[in-house]
């Protein structure tokens, strides 16, 4: 496993840099690479392009089918948890989370419409989401300095933060969508531990004046 992670790090970077290094150089000569568009064109000069942009296609489709079924689990997962409303928590027959795919599909279709009347940007909606992501690194490097020990966790950890603080340079305001939603998780997350707690000594104060009636002692 340890061999497969760094393989598959490997090949993915090289794979960022040999594209980082094609836009550059595609920049240089005048050409502009903006998003899957921009990279179609690029693709039709290339032998098999128009091979290549159907491959695009499907990968772009399966992309949002992942994001679909993965936020759908996410849902599922906060509803059993008490994150969202038991009702996305529960199965069909089939297994399947019915509830969370249709709460889904009904706030995509709120989210392009909205996108639609109020004229937003899809990069700006992007960048939103993006966000998250850029957070939730910033989380793992936190896990990962206090979970690791030795010289490394302090080398790695500075050259995480440093391409960290490289992604945030360029929030501006928006920065505030993804700090509420942590800051909304952990007052649930407070909440819940609290009302947890409460219900414990509920039941603890309920159990003594049970054996308090008792006519006779009880023995462990």
């Amino acid at each position: 496993m340890p061999l497969l992670y760094w393989l598959s790090f490997a090949l993915v970077t090289s794979i960022y840099i040999v594209l980082a290094l094609i836009i550059a150089g595609a920049s240089v000569a005048g050409v502009p690479l903006q998003g899957a568009a921009g990279l179609s064109g690029l693709v039709l000069f290339t032998p098999g392009g128009s091979l290549l942009i159907w491959l695009m296609v499907i990968v772009i489709a399966a992309n949002a089918c992942s994001w679909n079924f993965t936020a759908s689990r996410l849902l599922y997962a906060g509803g059993r948890t008490g994150a969202f409303p038991g009702a996305f928590g529960k199965l069909s027959k089939r297994n399947i989370p019915v509830s969370s795919l249709v709460g889904l599909y009904v706030l995509s279709i709120l989210l392009i419409l909205g996108t639609y009347i109020f004229k937003i940007p899809v990069s700006t909606m992007m960048l939103l989401v993006n966000q998250n992501f850029v957070f939730l690194y910033a989380f793992i490097i936190l896990a990962y300095w206090k979970t690791e020990t030795g010289r490394q966790k302090w080398v790695f950890s500075v050259l995480a933060l440093l391409s960290l603080g490289f992604l945030i340079s360029g929030f501006t305001w928006k920065i505030v969508y993804p700090v509420f939603l942590i800051g909304f998780g952990y007052y649930r997350f407070i909440g819940k531990r609290s009302l947890d707690k409460t219900n414990k000594q509920g039941k603890e104060i309920i159990v003594r004046e049970d054996a308090q009636e008792l006519p006779y002692p009880i023995r462990h």
